[in-house]
Parts: C-alpha cells; sequence; structure tokens
C-alpha cells in the first residue's frame, strides 16, 4: 500500500503527519520508503542534512536512473525505514513522473509521499492506494480544498481554539474522517528536538491504529 500526504495549504503538519505514519509503520513491522518532495523529512526526523543526490535528481528528464536507484539512493533509518531526500531544489527539465507512477506500482515496500502543497501529477495519484489530505480546521485550508481533487483520504490535525470543529470539515468536503491527529506542545517538541522517531508510538500510534 502506497500514500501520498498532501495538504491544500503550507501550517497543515503535514511533513510531521506523513513522517510520523512512515515511522509507525517501519516500527510496526511494514517496510516502508518515505519519499521527500519538499525538503524538510530530514530535519523532521533529526537526520543530518544530506548532501547526496534525491529524489529531485532521480525525477529530472535526463537521469539514467531506474526503479532500483529510488531504494540506493535512500537512507536507511529506524526499524529500516528508508528515507529518499528531495535533493536538488528543482527538477531539471520534465519530471519523468510516469517512471516514478511505474516504480512505486513495482515497488515490493510500502511507499510514503511527502508532496506537501506540491503538484501531484495524475500519474502519481494513479499509482498509488491512497492519497491523503492533511488539514487543520481552519476557514483558509478548507476554502481551497473545497476547490481540489478529492483526496481518498483525510487526515485532520485537530487545533484547539478553532471555531470550526471535525464534523464542519467532515461537512465541507463531504467525505468522512479518516484520522484526528492531535495538535500538541508535545509533538512540536519532539520535532524540535529530534526525537519525532523515538516518540511517534507515543505521540501518534493511539491515534493512527488502522494502517
Amino acid at each position: 500500500m502506497s500514500t501520498i500526504f498532501m495538504s491544500p495549504k503550507g501550517g497543515n503538519c503535514t511533513t510531521v503527519t506523513a513522517a510520523a505514519h512512515a515511522i509507525l509503520l517501519a516500527a510496526r513491522g511494514t517496510p516502508t520508503l518515505l519519499i521527500d518532495l519538499c525538503g524538510d523529512i530530514p530535519a523532521a526526523l533529526g537526520m543530518a542534512e544530506p548532501t547526496t543526490s534525491g529524489i529531485n535528481d532521480w525525477l529530472s528528464e535526463h537521469s539514467p536512473s531506474d526503479a532500483q536507484a529510488i531504494m540506493t539512493m535512500g537512507t536507511t533509518f529506524d526499524n529500516g525505514l528508508i528515507v529518499l531526500h528531495r535533493g536538488s531544489p528543482f527538477v531539471e527539465g520534465q519530471p519523468r513522473w510516469p517512471d516514478l507512477a511505474r516504480a512505486i506500482s513495482a515497488s515490493p515496500i510500502n511507499v510514503v509521499i511527502d508532496a506537501g502543497i506540491s503538484f501531484i501529477p495524475d500519474e502519481l495519484r494513479q499509482a498509488v492506494s491512497h492519497v491523503t489530505m492533511v488539514v487543520k480546521p481552519c476557514y483558509l485550508s478548507l476554502r481551497r480544498a473545497s476547490r481540489m481533487q478529492r483526496p481518498t483520504q483525510l487526515f485532520v490535525v485537530c487545533e484547539e481554539g478553532r471555531a470550526l470543529t471535525i464534523k464542519d470539515v467532515s461537512h465541507v468536503l463531504g467525505m468522512p474522517v479518516t484520522c484526528e491527529v492531535p495538535y500538541t506542545p508535545a509533538i512540536s517538541r519532539a520535532v524540535d528536538a529530534g526525537m519525532l522517531p523515538s516518540r511517534a508510538e507515543q505521540l501518534f500510534g493511539p491515534y493512527m491504529t488502522s494502517m
């Protein structure tokens, strides 16, 4: 099973949510590759900033890299989680989205992609099991989300003090909420301290149970 995590707007905790999801999958025995299209995954995991080639280099129009290279370019992390960082800031030429889609479809392990607010081509949408939208109960976020292509899963980051409720989010987007993710200082502290990998089960495990 493969999942793209995306969001209609920045600031919705998409990277942390995608990272926690991948960490939990690996910790629970599912071999997982985490692909970072945005550039923040290493920082969220407390990893040293990579200096090697990444997914943007693989996607470059004239890159000779094949599907196997996606695995070898990645860095093995805790519990066998493989992290493929962004690499170059931009993709040179026409991105090889069809090649990436085929690689994901044929992957022997689970793939999690942090796409953030990036463009998601149809080839990728069709190659994965789920497109997971991450939102907060925020009017501006939901306003954008309601105009976007409908995801297959909806994760709501439950930020206290909002006028809108979880039920409002579900109603506006016309679909059930798949997962309610807490928005707590403990999560922020874990990310800031580079401790998300060791605390993901405690902080996210009770909420991400049906993976």
